[in-house]
Formats: C-alpha cells, sequence, structure tokens
C-alpha cells in the first residue's frame, strides 16, 4: 500500500488536521488502564448533557453529576412547573457539584423559543419507581403563567423594530435567569424553506438578513444579561451525485448566512443538525475528514462549543448503529465538544462506559478531548460564577415581579407582529360606521375556529379560541362560535352562516396533518362566499405559509402566527382598528406573484451608511420637506454639511427610494461624544419622508442606528437628540403627538422638564439692571475676556466643575486649536485664599468667525449672518445664587455687540426666567429625554 497522502480537489479540504494538530495529536498515546480512571470520567463527564424532566428526577441526576461529573443539565417542561422548587433543585445541583471538584458550575440549560413552540424534547416520567420515556409538546417556559408569554421567531420575525425584540430577549432572558437557568439553546437560524415538520413556527422567516437581524438582537440581549447562548440548528450540505454531500457553495448558500454571522460574532456555541455528526466520514471527505472538522473549523474557523444531542433522529441520520454508546463516540470523533445524551438512564450509564474504553484505547483522542475541554472552559469562565451558582438570590417574588413589569410589552410586542396579508376591499380597519353598516340589525358575526389542543397542558376542556370569541363580543358584536373539524363544514356551520353579516374563519396547527383539511375547509367557504353577502377575514394563527397559494381567492387575510390569548387578542385589536398593523410577512418568497397584497405589506427597507457626495443634497431636500412647516428650523445645504460632516465621530444612515434615483426617504444622524472618561452616543436626527411614513423607514432606520451605537465596546449611555454637534437637544415640542408616541414606543422616556433654546436682537439692547455690574463690583467680582495667559487656569476651572458634561470641556479646550481666547468670558472674583481667580466662564461664538461652536449648532446661522451665540455659561458652585450667571450673560452680549452682531442666540438653558428677564424670548423648546443605557 503506498504510503502517498490521500488528495482531494476539494476547495475546502487541505487534509484532515493543520500541522500543529497533526504535531499534537503523533504524540497523542490511549489512556492506559492502569491510568488513573477517575481522570478520564472527569475529563469525558465535563462533555456530557443529560435531561431532567420532572423534579423527581433530580436525585438521578444529582447521582450523575456526582460519580460521573456531567458538565450540564437541560431543563425540560416539567422540571421548571414551579419556580421555587426548581431553583432549590439546580441549586443544589450546583452545590453537589462543587463537593464532588468540579473545577466550573454546570451549565443549566433550556431550549426557550418563546411563542407555542410544539417541541418533541425527550423528558422522563417517573411512575411507580419506573422511568419511562415520554414527549414534551410544548416550549418549556413562558407560558404566561411559569415566564411572560412571548412572540415566538415567526411572529418576531414580522416586526419591524429589533429593539423591540431586544427588549423582548432581554425580559425573557432575565425570568429565566431567575429560575437559575445560565444557558439557552435558542435561537433557531435555519431558514425557513420547505422546513420539516414542526420546525416551521420556530424560524424567523425565508430572508437570511432578516433572520440573521433577529438573530443578533437576541444574542446581544443575551450578552447583555450574561447568558450563555447556543444557537442551532447548523445543517449538512445537501446531498450531490453518488450521495456525497456537497460543500462548493457553503460561502454562498443563504441557509449558512446567519451561521456564518453568528460565528463572526463570537456566539458561544452551537447545536448541530444530526447528519452532520452523526453520518460516517465516509460519505463526507472519503473517510479523511468528518463536517463539523472541516467546514465549521477550517472553513468557518469558529472556535466555540459544537454540540450534539443523541437522540432518535441522530440514530436515523448514522444508519445502523450497534448502539448509542458507539453514536456518541462517532459524535466526540467527528468533532462534537459536547452531547447531550437524551436516553434512558441506564442507556446513559452504557453510553459513557463505552466512551470511556474508546478513549483508553485511543479511538478518542485526549488532544480532541483536551480542546473541547479548552472551548467549554472558555465559556463557563466567561459567564459562571460559583458564588452566584451556590448561593442565588430568593427569586419566587422577583419573577412575579419580572412577569408583572413585562405583560405591557408581551401585548405591545403581540400587535407589532400581527401582519395584514391582505385587503382587498379596504375593510379593515372596521371602524364604528363600518360595523353598524355591516352588522345590520339581528345580524352577527359568524367565528369558524379549528379544533386544537389547548394553549398549553393542563388546560383540558378549554377551547384556545375562547379569547378570540370574548374580544369580538367585548367590541359590542354578536359572536356565533363554531368550532369545526377535519370533517369541514357541516349543517350547523351552514345554518349559522345564512344570518352572518361577517364571517372570521381561524386557520391553526400548521405542523398537524388536519392542517391540509382546514385549508380544504376554507377553500369550500370561499367557493360558497360567491353566492353569500357577507365579508371573510381569515386569521391564520400559525405558519401562513402552506395557504399563501390561496391568498390570490381571499379578500381579507391577518396572521397572528400563534393561538396564545395574547395574539388573538392583538389581533381583534388590528382588524377594529385601535391598533395600527406594522408588521412584515416574513415569508415573501413564499407568497404568489398574484397575490393582490400590499407592497407595503412586505416592505423591509435596506439602510445605508450616509456619504456626503453622494446625499448632501439629497438630505437637504428631505430635511425641507420634513420640517420646511417651522421657519425657524431653515437649513440649508451648506449648514447641514457642516453638521453632518463629521468623521471620526459621526455615523449617520439613510433609507433610499428603489424607484428613484439618489432620492432619500429616510435619514438617521449619530455621534459618539466624550462625557468624562465615558463615551456616549447620541441620535440626534430621525427624519422620515411624510409621504412615506408607516412603512417601516423610521424603524428601519432607528434599529440600524441604536444597534450601531449598542454594540460599540466604549458606549455606555445613548440620548435621544445631542449636545454637540446639535440639531435638537430633545424632542421639540412642537412635534405632533403621534411622533412623540412613536419614539415613546421604541422605549424612549419623555422627562417632566423641558430644554430651551432662547433669542433676542440686541442692536440696541441695554441691561435691563442697570446696576448689575455695580452690584458685582462690590462684591469684587469683575469681567472680562481670556487670554493666553490664564487659559491654563480656565481649563483647570472648567474640568474641576463640569467635566462630567458632555462636550463641554472640549469647547473651551479647542479656542486654543484657533486662537480664539477672547471667545471665553471670564467672571473673576476672590477665592477663600484670598486670591483673585475664574469663577465663570462663557463661550461666546458667531459665523464669522472660527470657534467650533459656530458649525456644531446651526440656528444663530439660520436666523442671519450677523447673529451670535451664548453657550457653556457656568460658575462656581461658591459664586451661585449671586449675580454671576446674569452678569456673565450681560457681559457676553455686550462684546458680541462690541463685534458688530445685531442677535444673540442661547441654547440650551433650563432656566428660561433668568433670560427673560434680560430681554429673551422662546425661539425653541424641546422635552428632555432620559437616557438609555445600552
Amino acid at each position: 500500500m503506498s504510503n502517498t497522502p490521500y488528495k482531494t480537489s476539494h476547495p475546502y479540504y487541505e487534509g484532515p488536521e493543520s500541522t500543529g494538530q497533526k504535531r499534537a495529536w503523533s504524540q497523542d498515546t490511549p489512556y492506559s488502564r492502569e491510568e488513573n480512571r477517575d481522570l478520564v470520567r472527569r475529563q469525558i463527564g465535563k462533555l456530557v448533557i443529560i435531561p431532567m424532566d420532572m423534579p423527581e428526577s433530580a436525585q438521578y441526576v444529582t447521582d450523575m453529576v456526582e460519580r460521573y461529573h456531567i458538565g450540564g443539565v437541560l431543563l425540560c417542561r416539567r422540571s421548571i412547573r414551579h419556580a421555587v422548587d426548581i431553583s432549590r433543585i439546580v441549586r443544589d445541583l450546583q452545590v453537589t457539584a462543587r463537593k464532588a471538584g468540579h473545577s466550573h458550575p454546570l451549565f443549566i440549560m433550556i431550549e426557550q423559543e418563546n411563542g407555542m413552540v410544539r417541541m418533541r424534547n425527550l423528558c422522563w416520567v417517573i411512575e411507580k419507581a419506573m422511568l419511562i420515556i415520554c414527549y414534551a409538546q410544548f416550549s418549556p417556559f413562558g407560558n404566561g403563567d411559569l415566564g411572560t408569554q412571548f412572540p415566538g421567531a415567526l411572529a418576531v420575525g414580522a416586526f419591524r423594530s429589533s429593539e423591540i425584540l431586544y427588549d423582548i430577549a432581554r425580559a425573557s432572558a432575565q425570568e429565566l435567569q431567575s429560575l437559575s437557568v445560565n444557558t439557552n439553546v435558542a435561537p433557531v437560524l435555519n431558514i425557513e424553506e420547505q422546513s420539516p415538520e414542526g420546525l416551521s413556527s420556530r424560524m424567523f422567516g425565508d430572508d437570511p438578513a432578516n433572520v440573521w437581524r433577529c438573530t443578533s438582537a437576541i444574542l446581544d440581549a443575551h450578552r447583555s444579561t450574561n447568558l450563555v447562548s447556543i444557537v442551532k440548528h447548523f445543517p449538512a450540505p445537501r446531498q450531490g451525485s453518488g450521495g456525497i454531500l456537497d460543500t462548493r457553495n457553503i460561502a454562498t448558500e443563504p441557509r449558512y448566512a446567519p451561521f456564518r454571522k453568528a460565528f463572526e460574532n463570537g456566539v458561544d456555541g452551537v447545536l448541530l443538525e444530526p447528519t452532520m455528526w452523526a453520518a460516517s466520514t465516509d460519505t463526507t471527505f472519503g473517510g479523511k475528514d468528518s463536517l463539523p472538522k472541516n467546514l465549521i473549523r477550517k472553513h468557518l474557523q469558529y472556535e466555540g462549543v459544537l454540540i450534539g444531542s443523541v437522540d432518535k433522529m441522530s440514530d436515523d441520520a448514522a444508519g445502523r448503529c450497534a448502539s448509542r454508546g458507539q453514536l456518541s463516540i462517532r459524535g466526540f470523533v467527528n468533532g462534537c465538544d459536547m452531547l447531550i445524551l437524551c436516553e434512558h438512564p441506564h442507556d446513559v450509564t452504557d453510553a459513557l462506559e463505552e466512551i470511556y474504553t474508546a478513549v483508553e484505547t485511543g479511538n478518542i483522542t485526549r488532544a480532541s478531548l483536551e480542546q473541547s475541554w479548552e472551548r467549554i472552559r472558555r465559556v463557563k469562565e466567561r459567564y459562571l460564577r460559583w458564588e452566584e451558582a451556590i448561593d442565588p438570590p430568593q427569586i419566587h417574588l422577583t419573577l412575579q415581579a419580572l412577569m408583572r413589569r413585562n405583560r405591557e410589552l408581551s401585548f405591545r410586542s403581540y400587535e407589532m407582529a400581527t401582519t395584514v396579508i391582505k385587503d382587498a376591499r379596504n375593510l379593515l380597519p372596521l371602524t364604528k360606521s363600518q360595523r353598524q353598516s355591516a352588522l345590520r340589525q339581528g345580524g352577527t358575526c359568524v367565528l369558524l375556529t379549528p379544533v386544537a389542543p389547548p394553549r398549553f397542558p393542563g388546560q383540558v376542556g378549554v377551547d384556545p379560541f375562547e379569547y378570540l370569541g370574548r374580544a369580538i363580543n367585548a367590541r359590542s358584536i354578536a359572536v356565533s362560535h363554531a368550532p369545526y373539524t377535519h370533517e369541514g363544514l357541516q349543517e350547523t356551520h351552514t345554518s349559522l352562516l345564512k344570518k352572518a353579516n361577517i364571517i372570521i374563519f381561524v386557520l391553526s396547527l400548521d405542523t398537524d396533518p388536519e392542517y391540509r383539511s382546514q385549508i380544504e375547509t376554507m377553500r369550500s367557504l370561499a367557493r360558497q362566499r360567491l353566492v353569500l353577502e357577507p365579508p371573510i377575514i381569515v386569521i391564520t394563527a400559525c405558519s401562513p405559509r402552506d395557504m399563501l397559494p390561496e391568498v390570490p381567492f381571499l379578500e381579507t387575510v391577518v396572521s397572528c402566527y400563534e393561538y396564545s390569548r395574547e395574539a388573538l387578542e392583538s389581533a381583534v385589536s388590528i382588524i377594529f382598528g385601535e391598533v395600527k398593523a406594522t408588521g412584515v410577512l416574513p415569508l415573501r418568497k413564499s407568497l404568489p406573484l398574484n397575490s393582490g397584497a400590499p407592497v407595503d405589506s412586505f416592505q423591509r427597507w435596506e439602510v445605508h451608511e450616509w456619504e456626503k457626495r453622494r446625499d448632501l443634497y439629497a438630505s437637504a431636500d428631505l430635511w425641507k420637506k420634513c420640517f420646511g412647516w417651522n421657519p425657524s428650523w431653515n437649513l440649508n445645504s451648506s449648514i447641514l454639511s457642516d453638521l453632518l460632516d463629521r468623521p471620526g465621530n459621526a455615523k449617520h444612515y439613510v433609507v433610499k427610494d428603489p424607484r428613484s434615483h439618489g432620492k432619500i426617504l429616510g435619514l438617521c444622524a449619530t455621534y459618539t461624544i466624550h462625557a468624562g472618561k465615558n463615551l456616549v452616543g447620541s441620535m440626534a436626527l430621525l427624519m422620515v419622508d411624510p409621504d412615506f411614513r408607516n412603512s417601516g423607514i423610521g424603524t428601519a432606520l432607528h434599529d440600524e442606528a441604536f444597534q450601531f451605537m449598542r454594540a460599540h465596546p466604549e458606549i455606555d449611555s445613548v440620548q435621544l437628540g445631542s449636545i454637540f454637534p446639535r440639531f435638537f437637544p430633545g424632542l421639540p415640542e412642537l412635534l405632533p403627538k403621534e411622533q412623540k408616541e412613536w419614539f415613546k414606543r421604541r422605549g424612549w422616556k419623555i422627562e417632566d422638564n423641558f430644554i430651551f433654546d432662547l433669542y433676542q436682537n440686541i442692536t440696541n439692547w441695554r441691561p435691563s439692571q442697570q446696576d448689575v455690574f455695580a452690584d458685582l463690583s462690590r462684591q469684587g467680582i469683575t469681567f472680562g475676556v481670556c487670554n493666553p495667559g490664564v487659559f491654563d487656569s480656565l481649563i483647570q476651572f472648567e474640568d474641576k466643575h463640569f467635566s462630567s458634561y458632555p462636550g463641554w470641556v472640549e469647547k473651551y479646550r479647542a479656542l486654543k486649536d484657533t486662537n480664539d481666547y477672547a471667545d471665553a468670558v471670564l467672571a473673576f472674583g476672590i477665592v477663600p485664599d484670598g486670591q483673585s481667580a475664574i469663577v465663570g466662564a462663557a463661550l461666546v461664538f458667531s459665523g464669522a468667525g472660527s470657534n467650533k461652536i459656530s458649525k456644531e449648532v446651526p440656528w444663530p446661522k439660520a436666523i442671519g449672518d450677523r447673529v451670535g451665540g451664548l453657550a457653556c455659561v457656568g460658575m462656581g458652585p461658591e459664586f451661585r445664587g449671586r449675580g454671576v450667571g446674569i452678569g456673565l450673560v450681560c457681559a457676553a452680549i455686550i462684546e458680541l455687540q462690541s463685534r458688530g452682531l445685531t442677535g444673540c442666540f442661547v441654547d440650551w438653558s433650563t432656566d428660561r426666567q433668568v433670560y427673560e428677564e434680560l430681554g429673551f424670548e422662546t425661539h425653541g423648546k424641546y422635552h428632555n429625554m432620559a437616557w438609555r443605557k445600552v
């Protein structure tokens, strides 16, 4: 046999291992039976995760942690039925782990994807001292009783707002942590494309960019709460000719795009599809390498934790396998760092014994075990601490408090997800007059709903669509509610339909075999509609993908994606116009071309970075269209250029009209500025063409800008408005109420106080208080302008008293760069040591000077060429309340007059009365906005 190395023409294959790996593995020797077997068990146990279903199974899990040093526990539905119990059990497990010598706390894992997920997670029921295999049908947490009910993946895929999704993910993570859960095996990053049964509603949709947008918000939220994130399910390449897996398009295939982005952003771990790790290497790279090692490690260069789950699906993927132990061995050999062993306890211990033997004989190398443990160690050291694991806070009240706080967010998020797919007759919203017209005397609304299992186990005998009927009835409409089965419409339904003035037909359970019969029943009803007068509203309380081909034959279709109470009530709010539908169908590729659906319902706007050469004049046109109604806000392209063209501390975003070359439909301007040692972000401006509002442009810009600032490693806080440069210091008070509400819905808090800009003509101005300077002189206070000799003292004064004011001290420092020392008007006084020193200062500027403030506060230049400004007025604390501030303002006005200026603009004042006493009038009034932590 030739010793020539195996060669292949595969573009991503470079041999079974790198040179460094070959060197390390060549020195690898099998464990001998004389070596410490306990060390082997410890090393292997760290790589194993076992599920815990019921609290009664905790003793078995405890024994596995103590004897076999299991590294993680996966919680299933029944095990978290009671928050207090699971917290106690988890704490006991962590205490056991530490006593048993574990170097790091256990992974306490859960698969929490929110929504109404029908997952077949393996779990155990203890009955008469026997462990019996069963399946958990629903998401284990977040059912409204234990954890807040939030929308699932497909519903949030319909959001236009990543920021709301971030808030949801953060709230959900905090609730999980209140149960001492430290790892979430979610979200699903797969693309919606004829997905396997049961997976459709767990995906974000069919657009890879939207999948990553949603994923990014969730991962950011997990990191902000110190929760480990395991995404899933990395798919194997499709089979090519001869059954060999085709990996040539791995770099460009859309379904891998979200995983590539997650890897680039350092996600903690990824759960692999069984065909990725359970298949023999003979079907991949000629027996020389496995898919995880070749595609994920070498090609995608991901060094996080790879996890496989040993269950029936993985057994099917592997083909015939003598035992689950051999399947587990194949998982470790093929590159998995950890395995979830979803088996009967006896099978788990048998599998572990087979793994021990494989290590002892060298089938599983010591080098691969050590590499896996190093990856796991990095994750555990980043997130897990013993003091928090064994002594968590008392959480049984905290969880309830979190749920009360999150309830409003839950309903708001379901409302934002609800999507009007089609409304051909402009039936929606059903206003009061339309209801009176549609529901003539004696008329009713016939509600036809499928027979569906309860929202969550334990709700036996409860029709989940009762909430829908009650919500419609609460709008003063008589409702006749009749469930239907796979047998279709019966005589009872026909008699009801004859009396109906409005028909609402509901579809659900897209993963159920009876879903096709629901669609057939809907078709039958639509055909009868040809001889029936009442309009039909179809509500899809599930993934609408399979019914989208029927959309061209329907008139009104609304999707709420789930049949939770929150989803159904949100659909009613949309139908009756109490809330505007903002959801975007996340399954656009499945929509027929002749659907007749409005384009705006499916528009996701592409956001670009602003470029001066390309976008400046279009930005000026947009400004005029958005703010031209107020003469005080008149800015031309030259002034906008000064404000927007700020390389280094500015990043702006635009949405362009795809139908018109160069036209900008929306612009968002952001800046960063130093506040002491910290860096803060400013969302300085967000404007959208009035003709294109309420179509998602503003949300797309808002989310893009906020995501940039949230991802910036040095930005701690963000403000709405800006300091330097400045358009507005906060939300203008003159903005319409609905625009202010738009920002409030995105998490911005409007405070009770206001900020003012003021202005007055100073051509003939004289101090109203003639003796102001005489009174101050008797106190030893004098005024003058700065010069190079006192500049250092001025900076020391500003640093001491105003270093925490963002951008303040920097504006004084900049005077030296432009040799504008005289732009600082100073107040001098006698300090406690008897010396004369600077006790106050103010900055003056005008468009004719070189002072940088003139290019950062646009309104003086917009008012007129001979208008100056006054900014950064401040006194030392011991001289406040003694008239020094009024003296500074008067001295500054006199200085502006001496320069031939005819107007004085005062920016950002919270004390309007002081200036009004000197003759100033309000030029702008702004809501002060609370700063947000990112």
